[in-house]
This record gives C-alpha cells, structure tokens and sequence, in this order.
C-alpha cells in the first residue's frame, strides 16, 4: 500500500482570514442596521457603563440562553426585530428581502459546495421542478451545505438548502427529485410567511438553523424563552403533497417519493447522520401511509398508462432496476403487453438475466404482431451475436482462488488495526465536544450592538463567524471518516470494510463452481486489478484513521486558543460610536489571530481525511460496479455507455476499445465522471492513467477532484442496476450505533 500525495478538492478552503477588512464582507441589509440601532439605544438607556463613552459588547453571565448559541441564531435573533407583525400574510417583497437577509448569514457560517458536477446535478433537478411550481412572483435559487447530514430544508423567499449528505445518500435523480420538490412546497404553500406574529416566523427559522449549523444544534434550542418549533406535522404533509404533484408534472417517477422513505427508514431514526432530518419531519411510516393516499400514488387511481409511461422514464433515466420492477408489476396487471413484454426482455439483459432476456425476446419474435416480431428478432440476433463474440479464457482459478483468501485474511488484519484507531477517535471526539460545550457559554450576543461595516466590530464578528464555520467542518468530517471505515468485529460488521468484505465474497464465490458460468468467467481477468483496487483502499482507510485523529488532535488544541479569544471579547468595550475601543481591539487581534489559524489547520487536517475516505470509497464502488459482469455480453456494457451518456452527456469508450486499452467497466464509469469535471474525455483521461501508470482515483485526486463528487456519481450508476427498496432494511455500509457527537 504504496503512500501517495493528497491533493485537496477544488472547494476554496475554510477562511482563515484574520482581522483585516476586506471589500468581500456582505454589507448588513437596512432591516438588520435597524434592529441593530434601535437595540444599541436601548441598550445605551438601559445600561450603567463603565464610562461616559463606552459600553460592554456582551451580558453578564447567566442572564441569557443566547450565551449557548452561536451567531447565526443570534443572528436570528437580529432579524426577528426587524419583522412586522403583519395582520395579513407577508408581501412578497418582504418575505424575499427577510430571505436575503438570512442568507447571508447561511453564506457567512456556513460555506457552499461549489463542486462543478454536484452543483449541475441539482441545477437539472430543479430547473425541471421549478417550471413547474405555482408561485411565479419568486425567483428560487438552490444551494448545497457542506456537511454530512441526511437533510435538506427551506427558508424564505425561494431559497432552499440541500445537504451534501443528502445528495450522497439518495438513490436517483427521481428520489432528490422529490425531496427538493417536498422542500419547495413549503415555500410555495408559504408555511414560513403566513403566520401571525413574528415569534413563529423566528421559530421556524430557528429550527431551520438547528438543521445545519452543528454548533447550533449542540448548543440548544432556546432564544429568550421561546421554545423552538419546527414546520407542524400538517404543514410538513402538506409539503409532501405539493411535492408529490410538483414532481409528477416534471414528469419525474412519484413512486420514487415511497422508495426515498424506506431508504431513509433503513438507516433507523437513532442513526446520527439523519436524527436530524426525523426531528424536523415526520417519521417514514407515517408519511409512507399518507402518500399511498394521493391520487399519484392510490393504486386504485393509477392508470395503466400512467404506469406505463413512468416505467418507461425508469429505463430511459437508465434506472434498470426500478424499471424492470415497474414493467414486471405492469404484466402482472396485463400479461399481454406486448411494448411492456420487449422492454422487459431488454432489461433482463440490462441486468445479467442473459437466459430469460433471450426467452422473452424469442417468445415475442414468435408470438407479436408484425412489427414486435421484426423488432424482437433483430434485438434477440444483436444479442446471440454478442455473446457469440465473446472471448472467454479459461484460466486455472487455483491462482486467483489463493489471491482473493489471502486479500480476505489482509482485510481482516487491516479492520483489527482500525479499530482500536477508532476507539480512540471516538475518545477523543466526546473530549472535544464536553470543552465546546463549556467553551459555548463564552458565545457573545451580538444582537445587542449595530455591527457596521468597516468597523474593528465587524471585523471580529467575521473571524467569528469563521472560527466557528471551521469547528464545524472539522467536527463534522473528522468524525465521520472514522466512524464510516466501519467494522468487522462480530455482530458490528458495517461501513467501508463490510462493503469490502462483500467484494471478496463476490470474487470468491464462482471460483469454486465447475465449470465457471460464462458471466463469471469474464469478470476472471479483471480480478488482479480489482485487488489491487482493494489494497490501496485499505491503504488509504488506514491513512484516514490516522488523519482523522491528527485533524481531532489539532482541533483539541485550537479550543484552547478559541477559549482565550472568547473570554478576552467578553471583556472588551464599545466606545461611542459603537465600535470596539481601539485598545481593547489591539488586544484581541493576536488572540483572534491565534484562534482562526489554529482553528483552520484542524478543518484542514479534517478535509484531508475525508478526501482520503472517499477516494476509498470511490475504490469500493469502481470495483463493484466491474463485478457486477457489465462486460459479458458486449450488449450488456451497451447499457452502461447508455447510462454514461445520459447523465454527463459524454462517450465512453465502445466494447471493442474498452478491450484494446484493457480497462473493465468500472474504470471507463469512473474515467466519464472524472471527464465530465475536468472537461476532457473518457478516452483521454484513460490514456492519461495508462500513460502515467495511475490509478484513476488517484488521477482524480492529483487534478483536484473531489472525492466524494466522484464517489456519489459511482454510487448512483451501481444503484441503477441493484435499487431495489422491497429489500430495504438496516443498512450494513452505514453505522449502526451514533458517532460520538
């Protein structure tokens, strides 16, 4: 397991500016500088300063809740003075303006994804969703949070937020199709603006804030008194309703709403990635019971058509699995179908069922109308000619058989080595939150003061806002990577280590079959790549345990630095004219120096562990996808160029060159995905690894790739022929007990 240089992903990152005033800092809106005057002059009335020019930035100790939150709530806070208390529904102009205002403290606290082929994906998505929404007085606009959550929500004014874990963790277009169209129906149905007082308006995006701000979510749930609330069960219904209608005019497959609910049902509403998703929605049964309902989704409603022209999206979107479920369904209903007997014969082969593909294309070839006969007989030839073509070598398997036992038997030394790694991370991840949970009580409020831009203020609140958007990233990446390698320890298999163990069983299984089935035998060649594919993840999982802690040690030792700062700015005062009296600010800048650089090394350290998890993860998944027999017959691998093709709008290599260069089906999925973000080809980025001898995950990590970019898009051309959410339990590739938050 040859060590390699780790290259970060093209996302910028996480600020460690210092206390210089850069002309990039959002100016506050007027309703913010409004709030703000008019608290600072209550203050200013209120308040016994220490001297006749000057006053404290922050209260005394346990007079308030806002100590425990971190400033996007406080920020909050700030906007909640400034809206109306309005008798009837909010305008539009209002409700958009409150919506910028928010914004930008999301932009400032938290930081977007600006991964080119993420960001187009969710562009596609809701650019066909949003041509079809009701409200044409607002203009939407989507952005993806950089954290690992299972969630996405809603503001204001148009806005919503999807969670790149979120977008790692659905299984199609069709199923995000629904969770962003769920999240635009609280918009369109204007759950947030319709209310009567502004305490609901401030609960419902303090709930918001809960979702993705972790320090938030840590810190509590309380502002002034006010328990917080989420959107109602009845709302959040409602918002599956409209999402359901909204996604069906895109002509997007509703079924899929049902299989995004008994995915995230398998994950179990304890499991820490989507507890937070559950405490703002209902729970899956609940909301699976109420869909059922809808005339989309009623089985006594649905026409034949209807399901017809939905099961022909599923193929054509290249969701073979699904399809082949929904065509089955089809002649169950009508054993006649002829168009739904063809298709169903081309997806057999899709799916490596050659024998009953070739029977139900010869059944129509016999027993059609005139132009399903001509039409099967020319795929049933293609098909025949296709596996006629085949050059199968049979090989001794004894060789192989030794390989894939004494990968098992390294693979089993390499999790009893992580283990005791991740025992000690997770030690490490309980310290650091107990000190951010005493360092909290530090927070100050800066609801009390009008921050203006260009003041020694303003300054401090921006490196605030980013000592906090870096303990976030760190505390959110770091402890993930850890907890994701997984185990093999009895009746704790899970994460990356169970998915690679899996591998191996699939790669040993035929070997001991006499004789070797034709599909199998085809997948024999690629097996001396595929371990070496395996090891140097194992490598690079060992390389992640070991980043992960270093990043968690470095965050540990920035908290001091944090603490320093925090308790210094508590103690600082405002002169005049509301700014931080310049002594006080000469104090604190080598402190707040101090505080962001340590702070950034550790979110730093916590992205490098991730890169390196997920280009094992990307390992993981380029292997199953090989072994998944795409190249047996020729006409099978036809189906992923297909999928290739419709998603990144690119030409893989065809059957003959994918032999002549000698790469198997997951190398030329992964060559098109890493094409389609650096603007090249398929073919030229496999010249490019033949030619350097690279690996292409590697390929990817030294042209600035980001791993978890390449390893979603892998997941989700693997999940187009294995989807099926009949079968949905406890996932076993993701952790079964919560990481230690």
């Amino acid at each position: 397991m040859a060590p390699h240089t780790l290259i970060l992903t093209r996302r910028p990152a996480p600020s460690t500016s210092g206390p210089q005033l850069s002309g990039g800092i959002h100016k506050p809106s007027p309703s913010f500088s409004q709030a703000y005057r008019r608290q600072c002059k209550q203050a200013h009335a209120g308040a016994e300063p220490n001297s006749p020019h000057s006053t404290r930035l922050s209260l005394g100790r346990g007079t308030s809740m806002l100590r425990k939150l971190t400033p996007i709530v406080l920020a909050l806070s700030m906007l909640w003075a400034s809206i109306p208390a309005p008798a009837s529904a909010m305008s539009t102009a209002r409700e958009v303006q409150i919506a910028k205002d928010y914004e930008q403290e999301i932009e400032e606290t938290q930081g977007y994804v600006s991964d080119p082929l993420l960001n187009a994906w969710v562009k596609n998505v809701t650019d066909r969703l949003w041509t079809q929404r009701a409200r044409r007085d607002l203009t939407y606009r989507i952005f993806i949070i950089d954290t690992n959550d299972i969630n996405a929500y809603a503001t204001l004014g148009g806005y919503v937020h999807v969670n790149l874990g979120m977008l790692d963790f659905a299984q199609s277009d069709d199923e995000l199709a629904f969770v962003l169209a769920h999240e635009t129906g609280h918009i369109e149905r204007r759950h947030a603006v319709t209310e009567q007082t502004r305490n609901t308006i401030l609960q419902v995006l303090l709930g918001v804030a809960s979702i993705f701000s972790p320090f938030a979510y840590r810190f509590g749930n309380l502002i002034g008194g006010l328990t917080v609330a989420k959107f109602s069960r009845v709302q959040e219904l409602q918002a599956d309703q409209y999402g359901l209608q909204l996604m069906t005019r895109a002509n997007y497959d509703p079924q899929a709403a049902v299989s995004s609910m008994l995915h995230l049902e398998s994950l179990g509403e304890s499991n820490d990635l989507v507890s937070k998703y559950f405490e703002d929605h209902p729970g899956g049964k609940d909301r699976i019971a109420h869909l059922d309902g809808y005339p989309q989704l009623d089985p006594t409603k649905v026409t034949l058509d209807e399901r017809m022209a939905r099961a022909l999206h599923d193929q054509e979107s290249a969701r073979y699995s699904i399809a082949a479920m929904s065509f089955r369904d089809i002649l169950k209903r009508d054993p006649n179908n002829q168009l739904a007997q063809m298709r169903m014969g081309q997806l057999e082969v899709a799916l490596g069922q050659q024998e009953k593909g070739e029977q139900t294309l010869e059944q129509l070839a016999k027993n059609g109308d005139a132009q399903t006969r001509a039409d099967a007989a020319v795929r049933l030839q293609r098909l025949r000619d296709s596996v006629h073509a085949m050059r199968l070598v049979h090989e001794d398997p004894a060789p192989l058989k030794q390989r894939v036992g004494d990968a098992s038997a390294r693979l089993e030394q390499v999790s009893a080595e992580l283990q005791q790694r991740r025992q000690d991370g997770k030690t490490q991840v309980k310290s650091i939150v107990d000190r951010i949970n005493t360092i909290g009580y530090e927070m100050p409020d800066f609801s009390q003061v009008d921050v203006r831009k260009g003041t020694r203020l303003e300054a401090v609140r921006r490196n605030l806002f980013a000592i906090i958007r870096n303990t976030d990233n760190a505390l959110d990446k770091a402890p993930n990577a850890l907890d994701q390698i997984g185990s093999l320890e009895a009746n704790k298999q899970s994460g990356l280590l169970l998915d690679e163990q899996g591998v191996l069983k699939q790669m040993a299984a035929p070997l001991d079959l006499k004789p070797i089935p034709a599909p199998s035998l085809s997948m024999l060649p690629y097996y001396p790549e595929i371990l070496a594919s395996l090891d140097r993840s194992e490598g690079d999982m060992v390389r992640t345990a070991d980043a992960s802690r270093a990043a968690l040690a470095l965050l540990d030792v920035s908290l001091g630095d944090i603490d320093a700062f925090l308790k210094a700015l508590d103690h600082v005062r405002l002169d005049f004219g509301g700014d931080i009296s310049l002594e006080d600010y000469n104090t604190l800048v080598p402190l707040m120096k101090a505080a962001n650089a340590s702070v950034s090394k550790a979110s730093i350290a916590a992205s490098q562990s991730w890169q390196l998890f997920n280009m094992a993860k990307a390992r993981s998944l380029e292997s199953q996808i090989t072994l998944l027999g795409l190249a047996y017959p020729s006409s099978r691998y036809d189906t992923l160029t297909y999928a290739l093709k419709a998603r990144f709008h690119l030409d893989p290599p065809d059957y003959q060159l994918m032999e002549q260069l000698g790469v198997s089906p997951g190398q030329v999925a992964a060559a098109t995905i890493i094409a389609a973000d650096t603007q090249s080809t398929p073919d030229a980025v496999l010249a490019l690894a033949h030619s350097g001898h690279e690996p292409l995950v590697d390929l990817a990590n030294t042209r600035q790739m980001n791993a978890q970019s390449l390893e979603i898009f892998l997941g989700l051309i693997y999940l187009d022929y294995t989807d099926d959410p009949t079968k949905e339990g406890p996932r076993p590739d993701r952790p079964k007990e919560n990481p230690v938050r």
